[in-house]
């Protein structure tokens, strides 16, 4: 008897006379369902080992986001029978319950079915499983309780400001957030396993009081705790867990929390009894490969991860995603600031041809580039803070020319006497930066500081540090390149790439072809980032301008709306899906802008199978066939 795939209510559901087998588990914070989808996964892993005979089946499913509680239901056709066995005969009962209370919010949070008593939406706010003041689980009058039993709950729960500092230990330190319910129904129905997903920083937050008091409640109802803590945490930690870690083309760094029950109870199943005897302490931890690039074995998952990342974006685009390919297209700014970067690139490049090397390739800044601090002709101080000197803009006039008079000696001296910074001043709107800087001109001047400078009290070493990097890679700049192609290049960043953000770059593919439209491409507030082609960043879009852009590697794709000179798009949703270890034909929210926000909230499928099968099943495999 082998484990596998059916359209009943269970995950991995097998031909089976018993049903010791089946793990039942709870979905909380679910978003997409990364959990739920890892663990059908699982089922299939475990199909193929031939030594397993678990199945999984979700008792309940809470999600606050309406249209994401009816993409649930719709893309996980197994809950039906469960809904329709743990949930349907409840909603009436607490319906009126929840109302008598005087709770009619949380009756929103009820499942809802169709006159047929078809699921059409899952649970929605996860507090209707608790009483109303969530010191327990909400039950009906004839004593049943909302919240089946479960032998695993799994959460990506929010990380929320807790209530207090952490002077106390237990409930009142995380009353009012999702942790506190989750703990609760923890302490209550006692689930034999936890498996929690939170932002990288989580362990951090709060200078590590919000993690110390959630392992502390944790172990105090009875649970063994491990977890992916960074490794400054300690030798023992393992480092948080992203998807690039193990060859998946998406770069995501996340916290996961594994909690096992210490003892069986008389109501355990089997499997449950035959999981726990297995204690934490000997499980195989999930752990991250080597943080370097220069280890073999990065290096294979980087040309795994590239190689499905290609796939993905090459791969035909059927019809019904003709719009969504036109919404993919970029604007006619962020196509030029592309192109103009690009134009840069495409010059350090003929220079290392020309040289017959890779020196500019392989020395790109792995600093921010500051388009403004490019040009020596726009210097100010920043030894000391200029804002100390307001008013006395003619000895800050003598800083700016005694800075530009050092960097002219410097590249006269690089280039043997050729080139004089001089002999190339700005044009277009900035041509008055040519004359002497009087009174006037040197309020002007300091009117056209970036806003890193202009309204800036200390500078941390940091930015200091950035600014004089980018001062001397200036430098380098004009000494090895046609000053008077430089100079055209500066004068078009500052007249037509005038957004200031658009004037920076953070190149984070060193050692790649400086060919810009080859790699991941991001506009962030920080600058363009580019990154190599293998792992997309990130995908939090707070705006749609964030979504990641790709190159466009299948030549019949639509080019509808696409700008001039464009060589790529953003990526589609079909597209992240797959990057988050989904199907492509998910049903997802309507507008691309509310799928995008979610995919920034949801776990990674993939990663979650590996995690779960580390963590609960690595016991149980062998190297066999």
């Amino acid at each position: 008897m082998h484990c596998g795939l059916s359209s009943g209510g269970k995950v991995g559901r097998a031909v089976s006379a018993k049903n010791d087998n089946i793990i039942k588990f709870v979905d909380f914070c679910a978003g997409l369902g990364g959990f739920h989808h890892a663990l059908s996964q699982v089922a299939k892993e475990m199909l193929k080992s031939r030594q397993l005979q678990f199945e999984f089946e979700c008792v309940a499913a809470s999600e606050i986001e309406d249209d994401l509680r009816e993409c649930y239901a719709q893309n996980f056709p197994d809950i039906v029978e469960s809904y329709a066995t743990h949930h349907l005969p409840k909603v009436e009962a607490a319906a009126l319950l929840l109302r008598s209370a005087k709770r009619e919010e949380l009756m929103h949070a009820l499942p809802v079915f169709d006159t047929d008593g078809a699921l059409k939406r899952v649970h929605g706010d996860l507090f209707v499983f608790l009483n109303d003041d969530a010191s327990n689980l909400r039950t009906l009058a004839d004593g049943r309780a909302l919240l089946p039993r479960h032998d695993l709950l799994c959460a990506g729960f929010p990380c929320q400001p807790f209530s207090k500092s952490g002077a106390q230990k237990g409930f009142e330190d995380t009353r009012g957030t999702v942790f506190h319910a989750l703990a609760t129904m923890t302490r209550e129905l006692l689930p034999a396993f936890l498996l929690l997903e939170n932002v990288g920083n989580f362990p951090r937050h709060d200078n590590g009081n919000t993690w110390r008091r959630v392992k502390t409640i944790l172990q105090d109802l009875g649970y063994d705790v491990v977890a992916t803590e960074p490794i400054s945490s300690g030798p023992e930690a393992t480092g948080l867990m992203s998807p690039h870690h193990r060859g998946y083309p998406h770069h995501r760094e996340r916290f996961f929390i594994f909690a096992q029950r210490r003892k069986a109870l008389v109501t355990d199943s089997d499997c449950i009894r035959k999981l726990l005897a297995v204690p934490l302490s000997a499980r195989v931890p999930a752990r991250r490969v080597s943080r370097s690039r220069t280890d073999d074995t990065v290096v294979a998952l980087e040309k795994v991860a590239r190689i499905e990342l290609i796939k993905i974006i090459s791969k035909p685009k059927c019809k019904s995603e003709n719009e969504a390919l036109l919404s993919a297209q970029l604007s006619a700014d962020h196509a030029r600031c592309i192109n103009h970067w690009g134009k840069l690139l495409e010059k350090l490049n003929e220079h290392d041809k020309a040289t017959g090397t890779t020196e500019w390739r392989d020395s790109m800044p792995s600093f921010p580039i500051w388009g403004y601090e490019l040009d020596p002709w726009h210097w100010y101080p920043i030894d000391s803070n200029p804002a100390d000197r307001a008013g006395q803009f003619e000895v800050l006039g003598r800083f700016g020319s005694s800075l530009l008079s050092e960097a002219a000696v410097t590249v006269r001296e690089s280039t043997g006497g050729r080139v004089s910074l001089r002999d190339y001043p700005p044009n277009g709107d900035r041509e008055w930066l040519r004359r002497p800087l009087s009174s006037t001109r040197s309020r002007r001047w300091i009117e056209s500081w970036p806003s890193y400078a202009a309204s800036r009290g200390d500078w941390p070493d940091w930015k200091v540090r950035f600014i004089a990097q980018n001062r001397e890679w200036a430098l380098k700049l004009w000494a090895a390149l046609d000053p008077k192609w430089l100079r055209g290049w500066l004068d078009e960043l500052f007249d037509v790439i005038a957004v200031p953000s658009l004037q920076k770059l953070e190149w984070n593919c060193k050692g790649e072809e400086l060919n810009i439209w080859n790699h991941i491409l991001q506009f962030r507030p920080s600058g363009l980032r580019v990154k190599r082609l293998a792992h997309v960043p990130a995908l939090v879009a707070m705006t749609t301008t964030q979504i990641p852009i790709v190159p466009r590697l299948n030549k019949e794709e639509s080019l509808t709306g696409a700008a001039v000179g464009t060589k790529g798009r953003h990526l589609l949703p079909s597209e992240a899906l797959q990057l988050q270890g989904f199907p492509p034909h998910w049903r997802l929210p309507k507008s691309r802008e509310r799928a995008f926000t979610c995919f920034g909230n949801a776990v990674h499928a993939g990663l979650v199978k590996d995690v779960f099968l580390d963590w609960l099943f690595s016991c149980h495999f062998s190297a066999k066939p």
